[in-house]
């Protein structure tokens, strides 16, 4: 818990927030399901998901080889999700 001092000091820089950019102010005071959503799901972990939802079907339709292979994916996918990628 921070000290009253510190507590009373933002409260005045939000206020200070709300009476310049009243817009702005709220914008960062909602959050949206989707936005928070979108922060916290990387395009790799759709991946996995979608890759291991494709793994499922193909196991129920009796595809085995494009089944193992859809789950080798998803299993990749799932253990690089902490790896950094560097374009040039």
């Amino acid at each position: 818990m921070l000290p009253r001092d510190e507590r009373r000091r933002l409260r005045e820089i939000e206020q200070q927030l709300v009476d310049e950019d009243p817009k702005l102010a709220r914008r960062l005071s909602q959050t949206s399901t989707f936005g928070y959503l979108r922060a916290r799901v990387s395009a790799r972990m759709t991946l996995a998901a979608c890759a291991g939802v494709l793994s499922l079907m193909c196991l129920f339709l009796n595809e085995g080889a494009a089944a193992l292979t859809a789950a080798a994916l998803t299993g990749f996918l799932l253990i690089s999700r902490t790896w950094r990628i560097e374009l040039l």
